[in-house]
């Protein structure tokens, strides 16, 4: 609450106090510790040492720390300065091609590297982009983001609104417009399907695909990775189709083979900061790198949606 209080208010404060904070947050956070020690074994193997992980725990923390300084600056940017930070964006032609043949487009996504500048992308090609997320709880975080999506041209549409807000979402799409999810984690009460991806197991949820089934609607993973400070690029993976009930296991196999591609190419882009595998949750050991870790349920209070 307090870094998104600081770079709301003295930016330049925030950017000062990175490096102290990200050496000291997986240190004496037992919680992130733990989560991300736990995420790094699943990611990059179960035989990695306390030290490693500790490595991989700071990278993850720096780039989370980086994601709200951006939020806060890229809502006092116009889109087109957002669009000049986007270096080049792989798959452009075969998703303008596939869109010409219309029936709106889900395009899933994941915590991951830069959201918001790949909507300042998407924006320049769809003029109708509605993103669900989910509301979050920090008021200066949510004003930010909101700000920042206003300026895209962006509509926002609250998952926990029920179901009228997919009625709103299958409409959009028949009316060939573009819904933008995150993919990565399911809430809870919604229905999903473990899958597994690298070291373990995601739940992820069926929303986006049933969404996709019900509308006709071509699936695309969409991910925005940073490159340099202040740059990135976008990939835009070949689209996946369902038109039939049988079709969505395959797809949520293929989401999760895409998943898996890239988070094990950029570990530290991926923005979780709590236990994000099956095996994993709720409970962790109390102390941090000491083996592997162990199966457990799955919890009851992790939220889904940026």
């Amino acid at each position: 609450m307090a870094l998104f209080w600081l770079t709301g208010r003295a930016h330049w404060i925030a950017r000062l106090l990175r490096r102290p904070v990200t050496w000291l947050v997986p240190r004496c956070s037992r919680t992130v510790r733990n989560a991300t020690f736990a995420n790094a074994r699943r990611i990059l193997g179960p035989d990695l040492s306390a030290q490693q992980c500790m490595r991989f725990a700071q990278a993850v923390v720096a780039r989370f720390y980086d994601f709200v300084l951006d939020i806060a600056g890229n809502a006092r940017q116009t889109p087109s300065q957002l669009r000049q930070r986007i270096d080049w964006i792989e798959g452009r032609e075969a998703y303008l091609a596939r869109r010409r043949s219309g029936g709106g487009a889900v395009i899933i996504t994941a915590h991951m590297g830069s959201f918001e500048l790949g909507l300042a992308a998407l924006a320049q090609i769809e003029p109708h982009i509605h993103v669900v997320f989910k509301r979050d709880p920090f008021s200066g975080f949510e004003q930010m983001r909101r700000q920042l999506r206003a300026v895209l041209g962006v509509r926002e549409v609250a998952i926990d609104e029920g179901w009228h807000s997919w009625l709103k979402l299958r409409d959009a799409l028949r009316d060939n417009q573009v819904v933008v999810l995150q993919a990565d984690r399911a809430l809870p009460g919604q229905k999903a399907q473990d899958v597994s991806v690298l070291h373990g197991h995601l739940r992820l949820p069926l929303g986006p695909l049933k969404l996709a089934q019900i509308a006709a609607s071509p699936v695309f993973a969409v991910f925005t990775i940073c490159t340099t400070p202040g740059r990135c690029r976008v990939f835009i993976e070949p689209p996946i189709e369902i038109t039939a009930e049988d079709q969505i296991a395959p797809a949520m196999q293929r989401i999760a083979q895409i998943l898996a591609k890239f988070i094990r190419q950029y570990p530290d882009q991926w923005l979780v900061l709590w236990p994000a595998f099956v095996e994993d949750a709720p409970g962790l050991n109390d102390q941090a790198g000491c083996g592997p870790p162990q199966a457990q349920s799955w919890p009851q209070n992790r939220s889904c949606a940026r």
